[in-house]
């Protein structure tokens, strides 16, 4: 949900300003009520106004009173383990957006990278590629290889021998099965147009 911009009330009359709270106060009261029910958490506010001497406070003054005891009744160290401020919680979103920014450039530039292979595939010329462009290339072509390379570990595995009662019948080897998969195929016709080789027959 948006938030809404917060307007700089310091130079309003004190009327408005004291409107603009009643308003607020309505707000975050029912805030609070809610978070009490979903979380089934005590909740307690306390607001001191400008020159006045007697808080508001929410539910009830004793209830605010009871919950401000027993939480100074720890030591320090256990008031501060779960204390989130405002820059801290500020710091977190903008943490949290940078990181899923990062992300989606990183899947960006993958597809950008990704269309331009296929393009070179094509008979784009390599000279019409930036830094940026080929350092990118670069990633694809290592991520294609090590594939490649697993599916040629996967190809060359043994396979189990077959039992007496089954009927023996003559398989083509691993080699051979390579040359008609197309995964095999693809890999090494892009790379045909850089190192000579051609692509198996189909």
């Amino acid at each position: 949900m948006a938030t809404k911009r917060l307007r700089d009330t310091r130079n309003y009359s004190e009327n408005v300003r004291n409107s603009i709270l009643d308003r607020r106060e309505t707000s975050l009261f029912k805030k609070a009520e809610e978070l009490s029910i979903l979380c089934d958490v005590e909740v307690a506010i306390i607001i001191f106004r400008p020159g006045k001497i007697q808080p508001i406070t929410w539910k009830s003054t004793n209830l605010a009173q009871d919950v401000l005891t027993r939480y100074l009744s720890f030591i320090e160290f256990k008031r501060l383990e779960k204390l989130v401020t405002h820059e801290d919680y500020l710091r977190k979103k903008v943490e949290k957006k940078e990181e899923q920014i990062s992300k989606l450039e990183k899947m960006n530039e993958a597809k950008e990278m990704e269309i331009l292979f296929n393009q070179l595939v094509e008979g784009k010329s390599i000279d019409e590629l930036d830094a940026r462009e080929m350092k990118g290339l670069l990633k694809v072509f290592a991520a294609k290889l090590a594939k490649l390379d697993e599916r040629k570990k996967e190809l060359n595995q043994p396979l189990n021998p077959p039992s007496n009662k089954e009927n023996i019948t003559l398989s083509a080897s691993p080699m051979e099965e390579s040359f008609n998969d197309p995964w095999f195929i693809l890999p090494i016709a892009t790379l045909g147009d850089r190192s000579g080789i051609e692509p198996g027959p189909k």
